[in-house]
């Protein structure tokens, strides 16, 4: 899977897909300025940053509690879990690329994914695999439809655009994270709840470039 979308603008995400964002835009693009062949980006040699923020995001309103109240059937409860807050996504990254120009002009550059990982379904406690199936589904229909229990990021992925003269352009490309604040409980025949436990979780759910 290959995609060309042209970037200059600082903290644009472009999502890697099998129909590429901003395609509509590529014809809109300036031609190639004083360059015969566009730079490759250089691999970065710093740290992978594990939650990148993502532009534009922000923090959900907190969310009411489940009604646990004797009309809502507590003797069919057990094990659940249940979404506070939908908080801000980050991304995982897996590859990260930037390109120095220091010419006198703009001149084009192009980055592609070099290196794969993969991002889990996880949290900030231990889950066990029940838990997990729960926190998937949970996300799944009340958040993110996409959201995958694991994704590996895609190789020679690519994104191009100019980079200005006496500047640097940096891309990282990984995997965005559906993040969230909740907890697991237990729901008893008595409509207590008990054994409240809680967390943020995570879950993969697309992958693309942050360029800046």
């Amino acid at each position: 899977m290959k995609i060309h979308a042209a970037a200059v603008m600082t903290g644009l995400l472009l999502m890697g897909s099998a129909t590429p964002a901003l395609a509509d835009d590529l014809d809109a693009q300036p031609s190639t300025v004083n360059s015969v062949a566009a730079a490759t980006g250089v691999e970065s040699d710093e740290a992978l940053q594990e939650d990148l923020s993502i532009p534009g995001e922000v923090d959900g309103p907190k969310l009411s509690e489940p009604d646990s109240s004797p009309s809502s059937h507590c003797s069919e409860g057990g094990p659940f879990v249940h979404i506070t807050q939908n908080v801000k996504n980050t991304m995982s990254v897996k590859y990260s690329t930037y390109v120095t120009n220091n010419k006198s002009y703009a001149i084009n550059y192009n980055f592609s994914s070099e290196k794969s990982g993969t991002t889990s379904i996880g949290g900030s406690l231990t889950l066990s695999g029940e838990y997990k199936v729960m926190w998937l589904g949970k996300i799944k229909a009340e958040v993110n439809f996409n959201a995958s229990k694991s994704w590996t990021s895609s190789l020679h992925v690519g994104t191009s655009g100019k980079v200005q003269a006496h500047s640097t352009v940096t891309g990282d490309y990984g995997i965005m994270k559906e993040n969230i604040k909740g907890y697991t409980a237990t729901l008893n025949g008595d409509c207590s709840v008990t054994n409240k436990k809680n967390m943020t979780v995570w879950a993969p759910y697309r992958e693309g470039w942050e360029i800046n």
